[in-house]
C-alpha cells in the first residue's frame, strides 16, 4: 500500500513538473493566453508556481529577452522532491 503510495505521489510530481517546464516554453515562444490550452496550462501551473514567488527575482531581462525565474526555481524544487520520492520507492521496493 505504501508503495502505491509513493507511486501516486511520484506521478503527481512528475505532471506538474511536466506542467511547469510547458509553462516556461509557452513563456519563452511568447503564447497567446487567449488560447484555451495555455490558458489552462498558465491558470494550473500558477497554483504550483505561486507559492515561490519572493525567492528570487521574479524576471531575467537580456536584450530583448525576458525569463521568469519563479518556475525555474519552483521546477528545480519539485526536481529535488521527485528524487527524494524516487529513492524511498527504491528503498522500499528492496524488502
Amino acid at each position: 500500500m505504501l508503495k502505491l503510495i509513493i507511486r501516486l505521489a511520484y506521478f503527481g510530481i512528475i505532471f506538474v513538473e511536466g506542467l511547469i517546464i510547458t509553462r516556461i516554453v509557452l513563456l519563452v515562444i511568447n503564447a497567446n493566453l487567449e488560447n484555451n490550452l495555455a490558458n489552462w496550462v498558465f491558470n494550473t501551473s500558477t497554483t504550483f508556481v505561486k507559492p515561490f514567488e519572493g525567492i528570487v527575482t521574479s524576471s531575467l531581462q537580456i536584450n530583448n529577452f525576458t525569463l521568469e525565474l519563479t518556475p525555474l526555481v519552483a521546477l528545480l524544487f519539485y526536481i529535488i522532491i521527485a528524487f527524494v520520492l524516487s529513492e524511498l520507492l527504491k528503498s522500499f521496493s528492496r524488502e
